[in-house]
């Protein structure tokens, strides 16, 4: 697929905070959210994981060892051992400074849509069961939330459950979905189960960014939202091709790229 230019229509581009931030504050938690809105950041980027009494805790990793002064894994812990750690404890920000023992704790969903009811959120599923997908779409039916969020998992299985749980709210495509549309997408011309693709640049030296597959997936009236994206260049580089929204730690230069940004697709 060659990388030749395609036209861009006028259109706003979002910018999603990874966990917050991954950088600059203690990554999915309340602190990093909040400097993420505080510099203009469109959509809280999120990944969930249910503790052991089936609570939906914003939390990336399987095990809580990387981010807390805790071990062991987040399936095997209840909500209130969970929120007895410390969400910090292992934190250093650009300048190396620390934030242990701060009081930032982890959260469940519910109580980031409640702390954030008019943000837009974007979930990744990262358990591989029908009952993490379940909790997920219950979640965000108690905080009637179906129209600001939108959902992924790296597991499609999980992500067909959720589907048929919360078929009115949105959904990225799985890695299985992308590739079809990479490869078979010019021959199909149904309905797709997703309205995002959330991919890298590139996955196993495919370039998920040739400007050709960004206008197969703009025909389709798809979203692309590339990530991991903190460089600059790279960002201006991705909208000047088609890119809807880049997934960034660094909110702070996004920030000051928003305009920018803005003028690239107009």
């Amino acid at each position: 697929m060659n990388d030749d230019p395609s036209p861009v229509i006028e259109r706003s581009v979002d910018i999603y905070a990874h966990r917050g931030s991954t950088v600059l504050a203690p990554e999915n938690t309340i602190p990093a959210f909040e400097l993420a809105l505080d510099h203009d950041a469109d959509v809280l980027e999120i990944d969930v994981r249910l503790s052991r009494d089936g609570h939906v805790m914003v939390t990336h990793d399987a095990r809580v060892d990387r981010t807390c002064n805790g071990s062991g894994a987040v399936a095997d812990m209840t909500l209130t051992q969970l929120k007895q750690l410390d969400a910090a404890y292992h934190f250093k920000d650009l300048q190396g400074r620390s934030q242990r023992g701060s009081g930032v704790s982890l959260i469940t969903l519910d109580e980031l849509f409640e702390r954030f009811p008019d943000t837009r959120i974007n979930v990744d599923i990262k358990d591989n069961t029908p009952e993490a997908a379940l909790a997920v779409a219950s979640s965000i039916e108690r905080a009637s939330a179906r129209s600001r969020v939108n959902v992924g998992s790296f597991h499609a299985p999980a992500l067909k459950h959720f589907r048929q749980r919360a078929p009115e709210v949105t959904t990225a495509a799985s890695q299985q979905e992308v590739a079809q549309l990479y490869f078979f997408g010019k021959k199909t011309t149904h309905p797709l189960a997703y309205q995002y693709l959330q991919i890298p640049t590139s996955y196993y030296g495919i370039p998920l960014a040739a400007s050709r597959f960004i206008q197969r997936a703009r025909l389709r009236n798809i979203n692309l939202v590339y990530w991991t994206i903190n460089d600059a260049a790279m960002m201006k580089r991705l909208v000047a091709r088609g890119a809807h929204g880049i997934v960034t730690d660094r909110v702070d230069i996004a920030r000051h790229l928003k305009t920018g940004l803005d003028q690239c697709v107009q």
